[in-house]
């Protein structure tokens, strides 16, 4: 129910320093279904089978499986909505986002040799995560607010007023930032309190999000005696995201207050994908896959802004964080996963496929710009997260030469301990943007065709129903030593529902 508060300071000191959180740092290592038309149809589980680019993402083996040369390229079309509820009030948001998802060349060359008969190379662009959404939240008669949680924060930092008219890399900047902007008073014995306290908030929440996660990936395979498959992959990974939130309190007494944030992380990484399938009948592939760690280096930008006006008291103030913004480098490593596969080959009727994936979220490693690990940081991530699975499922039903049906499921588990997912630990924020999202188990239902127009030519169509479900918190609770609250947030529910469609064009040669 609580952390030790000699931990918990030294975690604001780190804060201060604008290292990325176990929050954030999870965001950038979790990825979205991904890969070709008909990969994504039979719900990604490509892992056993190969001659498909999404087969090659998942186990680099599969590229031994291609008996001719390929080029291919999916469009992707998404539409996102999210609903909030907090405490029975409810918002709808909703956004639409055309992109390529994939683009790649499979070269097949023949050695003319036994055992090791072909040694195929692969180049592909995969977009491996979009985060673009939008959504808002708000509600009445909430009991504590922003302020109180401001105040708490630098109460237990002992920090003088003094101290809190200039911004340094010692302190939080949200203390800062509600210091100078009016949003907390100093009382005695450097202790902070919030504007009203024990006064009903209405708060009001909007969030933007952009970005996204994008891999280039070079792979190798080959095939020893069409029983064996081997194959690697180098990635090089970019990522691109931005946040623009705005977060608003309407006091009892008519006072408000407002606090906008900039947050922008730039990041590239690389990494290693080995792997290999087993053929032990005609009718049946195995396959294992090992995914290394992708060793990031990371660049984040903040800005933040408050307003205030309190009638009659302190009104229309205003504060902001430097305008150069503030930035750190950093270094991220996220983990490493296994992928086992199995898929059945029942003549030219029918393929039944399934991927189970594990990944250990407690491997989560930062690091600052040198590469010395951020202790504390680490420390809290090998609590609060866990090893988390996948499974993927997929059936491919061939009703003519030409024409193929398709299906697909994939199922994907948070991976928080329990008390942390429950919102029974404090979370540490970053920067001067205090909400933060819990994200849920994910739910994928896919289905679609294949038609081939020529032996050469084809066209993949599919459809990628997401669901799931989130924890937004508008700020984190804090707890003293004996486990009650000093402040409480009561988080909204956050649900996710996207609609996605795909067009693959592909041709062999």
């Amino acid at each position: 129910m609580k952390r030790n508060i000699i931990f918990l300071v030294a975690l604001w000191v780190c804060t201060s320093l604008f290292a990325q959180g176990e929050i954030d740092a999870f965001r950038l290592s979790s990825s979205d279904l991904r890969g070709t038309a008909r990969g994504q149809a039979m719900g990604g589980a490509f892992g056993a089978l190969g001659g498909d680019v999404t087969g090659i993402m998942i186990n680099p083996a599969g590229l031994g499986l291609y008996r001719s040369s390929e080029i291919n390229t999916t469009l992707a079309f998404t539409s996102t909505g999210i609903q909030t509820d907090w405490n029975n009030t409810t918002h709808n948001e909703s956004k639409f986002k055309f992109n390529f998802d994939n683009i790649s060349y499979v070269g097949y060359f023949p050695t003319g040799k036994e055992g090791a008969n072909v040694l195929n190379f692969a180049f592909s662009y995969n977009r491996l995560k979009n985060f673009d959404r939008r959504f808002s939240a708000s509600g009445t008669d909430m009991k504590q607010s922003l302020t109180d949680y401001i105040a708490a924060i630098t109460s237990r930092e002992g920090i003088y007023s003094d101290q809190l008219n200039s911004y340094n890399n010692t302190f939080p900047w949200l203390s800062i930032l509600g210091w100078q902007g009016y949003l907390i008073n100093d009382t005695k014995d450097n202790q902070y309190a919030g504007l009203f306290p024990g006064e009903a908030v209405a708060p009001k929440l909007a969030v933007t999000e952009k970005g996204h996660v994008e891999t280039y990936d070079f792979s190798l395979g080959t095939n020893i005696s069409d029983k064996f498959y081997l194959g690697m992959t180098f990635g090089l990974t970019n990522v691109q995201y931005r946040l623009d939130s705005y977060y608003g309190e309407t006091f009892l007494s008519g006072g408000t207050i407002g606090l906008n944030n900039y947050f922008e992380t730039q990041g590239t990484g690389f990494q290693l994908t080995l792997g290999g399938i087993w053929r032990p009948v005609d009718f049946l592939r195995l396959g294992v896959a090992y995914h290394s760690p992708t060793w990031y280096n990371f660049t984040d930008y903040y800005q933040g802004k408050t307003t205030a006006n309190y009638p009659g008291i302190q009104p229309n103030t205003t504060a902001t964080t430097p305008q150069d913004g503030a930035f750190s480098d950093y270094r991220l490593n996220i983990p490493s996963s296994w992928v086992f596969s199995a898929a059945g080959i029942f003549g030219k009727v029918a393929i039944l496929s399934v991927d189970y994936e594990i990944k250990d979220y407690r491997s989560m490693h930062l690091m600052d710009s040198y590469g010395y690990a951020k202790k504390q940081d680490n420390k809290y991530i090998d609590e609060d997260f866990k090893l988390s699975s996948t499974i993927r499922a997929g059936l491919e039903l061939r009703f003519t030469h030409q024409l193929s049906g398709r299906l697909g499921y994939s199922s994907v588990q948070n991976p928080y301990e329990k008390d942390f997912r429950n919102g029974k630990k404090e979370v540490a924020i970053v920067g001067t943007v205090p909400h933060y999202t819990l994200e849920g188990c994910a739910s994928y239902y896919t289905a679609g065709i294949g038609y081939r127009f020529t032996p050469q030519f084809y066209m993949d169509v599919t459809f990628v129903y997401k669901t799931q479900k989130d924890d937004l918190y508008y700020f984190p609770s804090l707890w003293n030593n004996e486990g009650n609250f000093i402040v409480e947030s009561t988080p909204a529910t956050l649900t996710n529902n996207t609609y996605k469609g795909l067009v693959t064009f592909g041709y062999k040669f």
